[in-house]
């Protein structure tokens, strides 16, 4: 078990979260840039739930185009997605090292997209079979 100190979590919609966990993914796309790198944890935005860990080990600017592609996967995948300001900057989180939790943690407060960890939580981590 890892206990965890000075850490912020990224919120985010679940099928998503499961997709950069499981591997199929190795960014998240934004509007905004951020300066944070290192372990984060991915929350589940509806129940604030700490479902894993990833280092976050770059952020680099996208196209508009790349930007709506990366939402057209799993349940998504026919959806169209348009953006009206072509001119609008875009960037994608680069992600390493994903981890699952062996279970779900629960985190209290306000919902916003990064969200600080409270210090002293522990982490166990899901025992990878292969």
């Amino acid at each position: 078990m890892d206990k965890i100190t000075k850490m912020f979590g990224l919120t985010m919609i679940k099928d998503y979260l499961n997709e950069i966990l499981s591997g199929e993914k190795t960014c998240d796309v934004r509007s905004y840039p951020t300066s944070i790198r290192g372990k984060i944890a991915l929350l589940d935005s509806r129940s604030m739930k700490i479902y894993g860990t990833i280092d976050l080990v770059d952020c680099r600017e996208i196209s508009a185009e790349e930007y709506c592609s990366w939402h057209q996967t799993g349940r998504f995948k026919n959806y169209v997605f348009q953006i009206d300001d072509k001119n609008k900057k875009f960037y994608a989180y680069d992600f390493k090292n994903p981890e699952w939790l062996a279970k779900p943690i629960r985190i209290e407060g306000e919902k916003h997209t990064w969200v600080k960890i409270p210090d002293g939580i522990e982490f166990e981590y899901a025992v990878r079979l292969f």
